[in-house]
């Protein structure tokens, strides 16, 4: 089973210039995370995007005017939505039951950008910057309610446990992931007197999220 999230983040800014070379900031704003999914050589459509926050602070060195490093340490909620056909799909359903759910994750990355800048004017910058990221995610949960007849039912589990326990029945947790992953990222954006910056970005997680 191979699971791979690709997220497009929408940047806001704020940076605090210290020296010419090297700013502080704080960075945050809003994204869309999905949830890919394979077994055994088949695409499994089972979950769809969902929009999550994110925040942190950042730190760049300019070499020069052009060219430089950027690091970031983001605090950062995402997930995805089931799709609950595809997920009942070759299930024995009773007739009117309907579910619904959702994935969610608190994670913690780490990404090392290379920069570079081009001037439009004596006020506003672009800037253009890929590289690589790590992430740690201490919780990750499966959030899943079942409606029949009036009746509903919520259970949750984490995405960490190799088994799932329901109502005194224990299955194995065949969505089970790892903690630790690693990407590439890019992003692009403009600056302005630089102290505010405004960008979007993409991140596509490159290892075998199962666990």
């Amino acid at each position: 089973m191979n699971k791979r999230i690709t997220s497009l983040v929408l940047l806001l800014l704020l940076t605090i210039s210290t020296f010419a070379q090297f700013r502080t900031g704080v960075k945050g704003g809003g994204n869309i995370s999905n949830i890919n999914m394979n077994m055994n050589g088949v695409e499994l459509e089972i979950y769809k995007p969902r929009m999550g926050v994110h925040a942190g602070f950042m730190a760049e060195y300019m070499f020069g005017a052009h060219f430089g490093l950027q690091t970031e340490l983001l605090y950062v909620y995402s997930g995805a939505t089931i799709n609950s056909d595809k997920y009942t799909q070759g299930l024995e359903v009773p007739e009117g039951v309907e579910m619904e759910g959702y994935a969610d994750m608190h994670t913690f990355q780490l990404p090392l950008y290379l920069k570079t800048k081009f001037v439009v004017s004596p006020t506003i910058k672009l800037y253009v910057m890929g590289g690589g990221f790590a992430t740690f995610t201490p919780t990750a949960e499966q959030h899943v309610r079942t409606s029949y007849e009036g009746e509903s039912m919520k259970v949750k589990w984490s995405l960490f446990d190799s088994k799932i326990r329901i109502l005194d029945v224990e299955e194995s947790n065949v969505y089970m992931q790892q903690r630790w992953n690693a990407g590439l990222a890019a992003e692009v954006g403009t600056e302005v007197m630089d102290r505010l910056t405004v960008g979007v970005g993409f991140r596509h997680i490159l290892n075998n999220m199962a666990a």
